[in-house]
């Protein structure tokens, strides 16, 4: 946790009971026969691509502004929107950084093992535990 304590610290002032949202693509949407429901797939969950921690949208920030959490998904066509709690994310050993970009004041960075194909993953607990905020099934 050494990198993420170093260059991604947890934030206090963001409390537990915050919504951490994430954009969905259209093949990260997926019906659950187990659970009965649609949900987002552990691999949404992931870290980025080019190494950086995995993106999220502050909700408090979103409330602050008197955004609707919907804004965050402006250029980004056909995509869902999840969320889980800050909460869940510090229980599975991440940070929650806020890490504001030119165009988007509550992004942040959830820094942390997300895991790789052990059923107790970070990104999978997340993934079992998102709520849709706007749920765009594919067709």
């Amino acid at each position: 946790m050494t990198f993420c304590s170093d260059n991604y610290p947890n934030d206090p002032t963001i409390t537990d009971d915050t919504d951490l949202f994430r954009r969905i693509p259209r093949w990260h949407v997926y019906y659950d026969k187990n659970l009965s429901r649609w949900r987002p797939s552990s691999a949404a969950f992931e870290d980025d691509s080019d190494g950086d921690p995995m993106s999220a949208y502050l909700s408090s920030v979103l409330a602050r502004e008197r955004r609707n959490p919907s804004t965050v998904l402006a250029g980004h066509e056909g995509y869902s929107l999840a969320s889980i709690t800050a909460a869940l994310a510090r229980r599975n050993n991440q940070t929650v950084h806020p890490s504001p970009e030119p165009d988007e004041t509550s992004h942040a960075a959830i820094c942390g093992d997300k895991g790789k194909n052990k059923k107790s993953a970070p990104k999978r607990q997340f993934a079992s535990n998102a709520t849709w905020f706007v749920l765009k099934p594919p067709a």
